[in-house]
């Protein structure tokens, strides 16, 4: 993560990261130039009104954008590509994957099931800025979460403001085996590859998305899912799914992934197919 001590500098790494002019980010934000020149030389500062606007139509997190937006702007440890951020260097990364299952709460209030649009276009926008070419179709998504909503659930932060989500198909098994064999993208699956009834051997639990802005809203998210597959104790299940990022492959090793397949990315991004159950992790033992 990139430290930002003021809102022009962020704006200006904006457009340098996604190649636009003054121009073209005026046009984006429905302002004029010179008022994002402004902006960058810190001349001005965004109208309050004006800055869910704003994050929304960069894709910025909004307590980033408040926070820089202040005539004492607090800093921000933030990623442009990967839409993470975090206030301090504490608590940028957890130490290890047990973090997450420290406690399961009842559950955040902020937590809801994952069901319109807005909601699948958030996921995919979060997918090609992990550089997934093919992001599935928002109908297989919205499916997905109603054959299994207990895992398919969208966080917001305390202004109502996208902080994370987790989406997770359930795949038939002919289905996944292609996918696992790359005889078929996962941009490929449809509405026939999902596993209407949850009686078919083995049960396949295959994440698609799993994101959060901030290490603190990871935990809430992954906390959730670990507390499902906890009370479930199911048996002869697979979970499996791609992953973009070097921390989070990490981190599924942990919960009790391997490495099937990886494949190279632009810009050295690794794809990286993985495949486990969460036994051990949760319980010392398969089950």
């Amino acid at each position: 993560m990139k430290k930002y001590d003021t809102l022009g500098e962020l704006l200006s790494g904006y457009r340098k990261l996604f190649n636009l002019s003054q121009p073209e980010l005026a046009a984006k934000l429905d302002v004029d130039t010179r008022t994002v020149m402004r902006w960058e030389k810190d001349e001005t500062l965004i109208k309050p009104e004006k800055e869910k606007e704003v994050a929304e139509r960069l894709n910025i997190p909004l307590q980033v954008i408040r926070n820089l937006n202040a005539a004492d702007p607090i800093s921000v440890y933030y990623d442009l590509r990967k839409r993470t951020y975090s206030l301090s260097t504490v608590m940028m990364r957890p130490e290890s994957a047990a973090w997450y299952k420290t406690e399961f709460p009842e559950g955040d209030e902020h937590i809801r099931q994952l069901a319109g649009d807005s909601d699948t276009a958030f996921i995919n926008d979060i997918q090609r800025m992990n550089l997934n070419q093919k992001p599935l179709h928002p109908q297989l998504i919205k499916e997905a979460a109603w054959l299994l909503p207990e895992v398919n659930l969208i966080l917001e932060d305390r202004q109502g403001f996208y902080a994370g989500h987790i989406s997770i198909l359930p795949l038939k098994y002919d289905a996944y085996q292609k996918v696992r064999a790359r005889e078929m993208d996962e941009g490929a699956l449809s509405l026939d590859d999902l596993a209407h009834h949850p009686d078919e051997q083995p049960r396949v639990f295959y994440f698609y998305s799993i994101y959060a802005d901030t290490v603190p809203h990871s935990y809430y998210l992954v906390n959730r899912m670990l507390a499902f597959f906890k009370e479930k104790k199911f048996r002869n299940y697979i979970f499996a799914g791609i992953t973009y990022r070097q921390q989070k492959m990490e981190h599924l090793k942990e919960l009790g992934l391997q490495v099937v397949w990886e494949e190279k990315m632009p810009e050295g991004n690794i794809r990286t197919f993985m495949e486990g159950t969460l036994d051990m992790f949760l319980f010392g033992k398969m089950l």
